[in-house]
């Protein structure tokens, strides 16, 4: 891998928009059901494409809260990124989402099948303020209902002078961390709502960008910057084979998660449990599938893959508190990604299904603190 790319959007605002949950699917034959779960608050979805041509196109969803407050979004890259004035389609975001969703079928013995399948409020405002401070900024473009600007600079201070004359608020006490995302060739996305846009109307859209070369990594670290204390963060890889997060991080699948936390009904805290488990050092692979199965109902990411890709799924949840490291997706992942998993009400036994749609299922903003963890089956 050439390089690699930090992405963490930080939400410069005190409302953070709850994105659409996936219904609920429900099959014939007694006392079997099957449910697919949505992205929600305090969650990030990303996307990206490793290119044959040589680039990364990196998609980020950016969710312009139902408020007349200041809002603005940061995001660290490695190297200076090439802004797209069309925006992705939030309705192709959540396709691909349900397209992609895991099933978790709950299955009582009788039934005879397996079912089917805020950092502190402020703006960006006026314009490019800084540039005597040593901060290079880039013209301004417009993406539907934000406005966009690449900056660099080699002093951390004045990266930081240049957010705060533009109201980006970064605490003392984040400072170290975002100074560990300054220096030379290094960039960031700075991001705030257009002047054009609805006053106090929600609205969401993917930010398309590029990068020069082979980028798949997520700046983790960046996301205590302001962050709610439970983060759950969504990630569709598109590249030539299936891929899980490199070492210190583990990859795991459905198979891995707790059944009697997904009898209940509560999946984002077996996502969690099975992390935790881990030393917070770990995702969970809920599918894999070649994107070309897809790209007919997602046609504004589609221009962005290539035709041999295939698309990887990846979810945690984290704890702000244990956030660390950054994390690399570039080891092959070898063995079976499931994208079903069936288990029964009346006992202990867990069956799993074969492939079939995909999943990430994320309701971070829901969590609920236990004192110790599940016990494994």
């Amino acid at each position: 891998m050439n390089r690699v790319c930090k992405i963490g959007a930080v939400i410069v605002a005190c409302v953070v928009g709850s994105l659409p949950s996936a219904p609920v699917l429900a099959c014939g034959g007694g006392g079997v059901t099957s449910q697919q779960l949505g992205v929600t608050t305090n969650a990030q979805r990303i996307f990206m494409s490793v290119r044959s041509t040589g680039t990364t196109d990196i998609v980020a969803q950016i969710t312009v809260p139902q408020t007349t407050a200041d809002y603005g979004v940061l995001i660290p890259v490695p190297d200076e990124p090439t802004l797209d004035s069309e925006p992705v389609s939030a309705e192709d975001l959540d396709t691909l989402d349900l397209a992609s969703a895991p099933v978790i079928t709950k299955e009582s013995e009788d039934s005879g099948g397996s079912g089917c399948g805020c950092i502190g409020a402020g703006s960006m405002a006026g314009g490019s303020k800084g540039s005597d401070r040593g901060v290079t900024v880039s013209s301004e473009t417009t993406i539907g209902p934000v406005v966009a600007v690449s900056l660099t600079a080699d002093n951390p201070d004045a990266v930081r002078a240049w957010l705060t004359d533009n109201g980006f608020s970064v605490p003392d006490s984040q400072a170290a961390t975002l100074y560990r995302y300054v220096g030379t060739g290094k960039y960031f996305i700075a991001i705030r709502r257009s002047q054009g846009a609805a006053t106090g109307a929600p609205s969401s859209i993917g930010v398309h960008y590029s990068l020069p070369g082979d980028h798949r990594m997520l700046s983790l670290g960046f996301t205590r910057i302001g962050a709610a204390a439970t983060i759950g963060v969504t990630l569709f890889l598109a590249t030539t084979q299936v891929v899980g997060p490199s070492e210190p991080f583990k990859a795991l699948t459905l198979s891995d998660l707790d059944p009697v936390r997904l009898r209940d009904g509560d999946y984002t805290y077996a996502v969690q449990s099975a992390v935790a488990e881990h030393d917070w050092q770990a995702f969970v692979l809920e599918s894999s599938r070649a994107f070309e199965s897809i790209a007919s109902a997602v046609p504004s990411l589609a221009r962005l893959v290539d035709s041999n890709a295939v698309l990887t799924r990846a979810t945690t949840v984290l704890a702000r508190e244990r956030i660390e490291a950054d994390v690399i997706f570039g080891t092959p992942f070898a063995g079976n990604v499931p994208t079903q998993r069936t288990v029964s009400l009346e006992g202990e036994r867990v069956r799993y299904a074969g492939l079939g749609s995909l999943a990430l299922l994320l309701a971070a903003g829901a969590l609920r603190r236990r004192s110790r963890l599940p016990s494994r089956e």
